[in-house]
């Protein structure tokens, strides 16, 4: 009678280790799927592998096969979480270095946009300076040019001054010429008008 309910007691604990395990198993898969590699993870795993321990003392102690097997067969499961975990862990690390090698083309390509940012500032900078000096001497040509057109329109005031006294001093001179034909011309005809009077 009290082996009876030894055994009665002892399926009970293994029961209540059973249903541990379901939900240890369900919370481990549930966390694979959503949060790979945690900590929290990891631990689950721990605690299935205790609690396998403990119902493989159950089980040996009741002596039965198909708790044995069942046992064996929870451990097969365990071990493909584990793998599974394991597996997750490996890809995880994968991506780990193609976010690192991703983070290194990212700062290269930053890097290579600073340096073309930094070329482009420099040859503005020299374009506002040749900008400055082309300004600077189209001011002093400038002041040149219009110096010279001052220049200029004085020499052309000059010019036309100097063409004003040369037709006045052309027009004095033909006066002068049609005067002195004039004398001339009396001249002679009084010289005639005096031999014709002496001949007549």
């Amino acid at each position: 009678m009290a082996d009876l309910e030894s055994g009665s007691e002892g399926l009970l604990v293994f029961d209540r280790y059973d249903e541990e395990f379901n939900t240890l198993t369900e919370q481990i898969q549930r966390s694979l799927d959503e949060e790979p590699m945690s900590p929290y993870t990891q631990n689950l795993l721990q605690q299935c592998q205790d609690l396998l321990k403990q119902m493989a003392l159950e089980a040996r102690s009741l002596k039965q096969p198909k708790l044995l097997q069942r046992v064996k067969d929870y451990k097969s499961h365990h071990a493909q979480l584990v793998q599974q975990y394991e597996r997750q862990g490996l890809l995880s690390g994968q991506n780990l270095n193609d976010d690192e090698e991703s983070r290194r083309q990212t700062e290269d390509m930053l890097s290579n946009q600073n340096d073309t940012l930094e070329r482009a500032r420099r040859t503005m900078q020299e374009t506002e300076q040749v900008a400055l000096e082309i300004t600077e001497e189209l001011g002093q040509n400038r002041e040149t040019l219009m110096s010279a057109h001052g220049r200029v329109k004085e020499v052309t005031t000059l010019t036309g001054r100097a063409r004003r006294i040369l037709n006045t001093m052309t027009q004095r001179a033909l006066q002068q010429k049609m005067v002195l034909y004039a004398v001339g011309g009396g001249l002679v005809l009084a010289f005639f008008v005096i031999l014709w009077m002496m001949w007549g």
